[in-house]
């Protein structure tokens, strides 16, 4: 019989995942695995980090196997991915094979019977909501940013061709922690439906986030909406188990 204890480990294990991408990894590190693929040191130092924070995330302790098969799998993946170009292609296959991979340990440890799919409604029960935002929160910040920026890449590069030799006033990573920080108030207040703040929040950004150029302002407005939809999305997912 599938528990309520069982839903939290999966989401547990998904959370172990999330940090070892994108918090316990830094640009310069993929940077380095696209570069050297099987002969970069950062590829199985990834591995590791994402073995032993799947292995004290699950709790358990005594089944030494769950860090080497989330390690092994881990280095395999990014090392087949390393080998291909770092676009929004690779990177949603390389998310989707490492959840399968978690899928499919959880699956193993739990060990359910047929008639267990059932019990999967239980992750409407209060135990698993702080597991549910937790994730969600993660969600938004780190992948969601990912995302975006695979989804907007062709315009970023040519903006950036076209400023060449202009001087560029922009804080360094400023754009990101707007994102960051919208985002994470978007969810907020979808979470606590405050949905007039969303406005606000919008009404704000337009204020502040205005360019001269048509194209950067088109940029711009892009990504903002890329972020905004997604984040609602996401509350409103984490709103059903809420």
């Amino acid at each position: 019989m599938i528990t309520q204890m069982d839903i939290s480990l999966l989401i547990r294990l998904i959370i172990a995942h999330l940090l070892t991408d994108f918090v316990f990894q830094s640009d310069s590190w993929i940077n380095k695995r696209f570069k050297n693929g099987w002969h970069s040191k950062h590829l199985y130092l990834h591995g590791i980090i994402a073995g032993m924070l799947a292995f004290f995330f699950s709790g358990l302790l005594n089944l030494i196997w769950i860090p080497v098969a989330v390690a092994v799998t881990h280095v395999l993946i990014d090392g087949i991915k390393a080998k291909y170009e770092n676009n929004i292609n690779s990177f949603l296959i390389d998310q989707s094979g490492h959840f399968i991979v978690l899928l499919a340990i959880w699956i193993w440890i739990i060990n359910p019977k047929s008639e267990d799919i059932e019990v999967l409604k239980q992750i409407f029960l209060p135990g698993t909501k702080i597991w549910v935002i937790v994730a969600a929160y993660l969600v938004i910040i780190w992948p969601t940013s990912v995302l975006i920026s695979k989804l907007t890449e062709k315009w970023s590069n040519l903006i950036e061709k076209e400023a060449t030799g202009k001087q560029d006033e922009s804080l360094e990573k400023a754009g990101r922690w707007i994102g960051w920080l919208e985002r994470f108030l978007i969810l907020t207040f979808v979470i606590l439906r405050q949905y007039g703040a969303i406005g606000l929040l919008v009404a704000a950004k337009s204020i502040f986030r205005f360019s001269e150029s048509r194209k950067v302002g088109e940029y711009v407005l892009i990504g903002t909406l890329l972020s905004f939809a997604i984040a609602i999305l996401v509350g409103l997912i984490v709103s059903l188990f809420l």
